[in-house]
């Protein structure tokens, strides 16, 4: 009986040795263990990569074109907030929802359906903000306030109390949530169209790619920007 039971034993250890050279799982064949993790990089400036990707990036490429400033994304070295169609032109809370045209023959103002029906200073200004100084990533980022700035020129228009009133600051803060998973967090004030985010909340959709030429940050979220008074400056 014993002798049965040790070669049950030994058939059943063999299957199971079996099983795990059959599935995919071979035991590790020396001492030193190597891990094997994915990359971040991606073998495409950040121009290439928007052109690539049309069916998220078609509204950010027209307002590109239109407001002219294609080379800014062709420089080395910068953060690009990436904003999807979700964040300019689909959905409540995109930039074409929330910030409404008047059409010439009309008394309402309505969404817009097109970049032309805004100023071309205007979209240059919103895409440049998004466009941040030096390459900001998770290994640089903390979860404390961090205040950078960007290729806007500051002079921008911003609605509170029901009154439009000027601006004139063109920093984005860019920070890590406090929690274990980092989620990047962009703006993160009471002031935010967001409002307060979660430690748990994060402003992109994808973070950290590495490009030929920066860093991109994709999000279905535009940005407002601050003012001196939000900032604590006047």
């Amino acid at each position: 009986m014993r002798i049965i039971k040790k070669i049950l034993c030994f058939a059943l250890l063999s299957v199971a040795i079996s099983s795990c050279t059959l599935f995919g799982l071979d035991f590790q064949s020396n001492e030193e263990y190597e891990a094997k993790s994915g990359t971040n990089k991606i073998n495409q400036t950040v121009w290439d990569f928007i052109q690539s990707r049309p069916d998220i990036f078609s509204t950010l490429i027209d307002g590109i074109t239109y407001a002219g400033i294609e080379s800014l994304y062709k420089e080395s070295g910068n953060t690009h907030i990436l904003l999807t169609n979700s964040a300019l032109s689909s959905g409540d809370n995109c930039y074409w929802s929330l910030n409404k045209v008047l059409p010439e023959g009309r008394t309402d103002s309505i969404k817009a359906t097109a970049w032309e029906q805004y100023d071309k200073a205007e979209v240059k200004e919103l895409l440049t903000y998004h466009i941040l100084k030096k390459e900001w990533s998770y290994d640089n980022l903390s979860s404390t306030v961090n205040w950078v700035e960007t290729y806007g020129t500051g002079k921008f228009k911003y609605t509170k109390d029901g009154q439009t009133l000027d601006g004139d600051t063109a920093v984005m803060d860019i920070r890590l949530g406090q929690d274990r998973n980092l989620p990047l967090q962009l703006n993160n004030f009471s002031w935010n169209i967001r409002k307060l985010l979660e430690a748990s909340a994060g402003s992109c959709r994808t973070t950290n790619i590495k490009a030929l030429d920066g860093y991109i940050h994709v999000s279905d979220w535009y940005q407002p920007r601050p003012t001196r008074y939000f900032m604590g400056q006047e």
